[in-house]
């Protein structure tokens, strides 16, 4: 299939403090800038999802005989445009968020499930009664993305988990891999994450961040995209942050029984996407200034069995995100619960033999400090990584809780 009109992303060079000891990095012959810079040539597509709803007489719960066991999720997929403005040391952590024009659809069947039960692509859970007052684990089967009017698009297979919420909502995050592409996504590996919220009457609604390894520059491209066509925001009450994950060598890597101590930086990030114009679809992206740095313990061995498609390796990590203002003083941290983890191995294009994993987790924040004191909502991790030399490339999106437009930035709606 002939590549069109993009180029690969060429982002600032970093390393990442994860997964072996330093004394194995040597191991490698490549080095930390090259593997850097393979694990960046990627497309991001930050995407706002809202629900299609009913239509034509089918409803969005799935039953099995007089019990609620799932739901069918058909998703309007859209521009959404999530930008940090610089930190306060009065009022911390701020951004802009605007959902702009439609550029796909996605529809799967997200279906409760044992907390045992092991997800596969071709197998349905038992039948598991929705509980809206508890937290459950679903499998998410059948998935469809199309993106784009040019024939874009994937097969995707996940799991998640809803968390009830104080607020009355119940509160929704996934993990999702792509399974075969088509169009522009034909041959490339990626994974997806979900926050927002789930519904009876609609449906889900809020975040799904995508990355695809995009090696050839199917999609990614340097050149300037069209400004988005804000349609108002749909979330009163609640705010996007998107950041970073981005180490230095020097951060600390400290093992432990069945994981790892890891520090890593974390900077501004923004990244766009469109299906307009000439060109199809396309993906941007700018990493900005270092704005704090993550401490995270990580349950996970890379030696494990596993890590395709059909049989990902587990993780979980508990995480401090701190923030820090222009002067490096601190405004605040969050601390996130990331409870649910899938990592898939990766084959870097242009690095033969050259090890290297993608991951997607999940999980609430606990609680927050310092002008963050009081946040709830939840996050979502998008990352890959190199073990030797350790390099990596992380995005968090975390979903806060807003009700007086403490995170939104420039007066935006609340």
């Amino acid at each position: 299939m002939a590549r069109q009109g993009s180029q690969p992303i060429q982002l600032t060079p970093a390393s990442t403090a994860v997964g072996v000891p330093q004394s194995q990095a040597a191991a490698s012959k490549y080095s930390a800038d090259v593997i850097q810079y393979l694990l960046d040539q990627a497309a991001y597509f930050n995407l706002y999802s809202s629900p299609i709803g009913q239509t034509s007489g089918r409803s969005v719960v799935l039953r099995r005989g007089d019990r609620d066991i799932g739901f069918q999720v058909r998703e309007h997929l859209h521009r959404f445009e999530i930008s940090m403005e610089p930190r306060d040391p009065e009022f911390g952590l701020r951004a802009f968020n605007a959902v702009g024009e439609e550029i796909g659809t996605f529809e799967s069947r997200w279906l409760f499930c044992p907390d045992d039960f092991e997800a596969l692509p071709q197998s349905e859970p038992p039948s598991t009664p929705f509980d809206p007052m508890k937290r459950q684990r679903f499998v998410m089967l059948d998935g469809d993305c199309v993106l784009g009017n040019n024939g874009d698009g994937f097969c995707g297979f996940g799991t998640g988990t809803t968390f009830p919420s104080r607020g009355g909502k119940l509160l929704a995050a996934a993990v999702g891999n792509v399974m075969e592409g088509c169009g522009r996504f034909k041959g490339l590996v990626g994974t997806y994450t979900y926050c927002g919220t789930l519904d009876s009457e609609e449906g889900f609604r809020g975040s799904l961040m995508l990355r695809v390894m995009d090696p050839s520059g199917a999609i990614a491209s340097v050149a300037p995209l069209p400004a988005i066509e804000s349609e108002g925001w749909p979330e009163r009450g609640v705010t996007y942050l998107m950041f970073r994950g981005q180490a230095t060598e020097t951060d600390k890597v400290t093992p432990f029984t069945g994981g790892l101590n890891v520090a890593q930086q974390l900077r501004l990030f923004r990244t766009e996407a469109s299906a307009r114009g000439s060109q199809g679809l396309r993906s941007t992206t700018h990493v900005g200034q270092i704005i704090g740095e993550i401490d995270a313990q990580i349950i996970f061995n890379p030696a494990a069995p596993g890590g395709n498609a059909l049989d990902p390796i587990p993780y979980t990590a508990f995480d401090e995100y701190k923030f820090t203002d222009s002067r490096g003083q601190s405004i605040g941290s969050f601390f996130i619960d990331e409870g649910e983890g899938r990592t898939f191995n990766l084959q870097l294009a242009g690095a033969p033999g050259q090890p290297a994993i993608r991951f997607g987790g999940f999980g609430p924040i606990l609680r927050g400090s310092g002008s963050l004191e009081g946040g709830t909502g939840l996050m979502t991790d998008n990352s890959v990584v190199s073990f030797t030399p350790h390099v990596s490339a992380s995005v968090y999106v975390i979903r806060v809780d807003d009700p007086r437009g403490k995170y939104r930035a420039r007066g935006g709606d609340r």
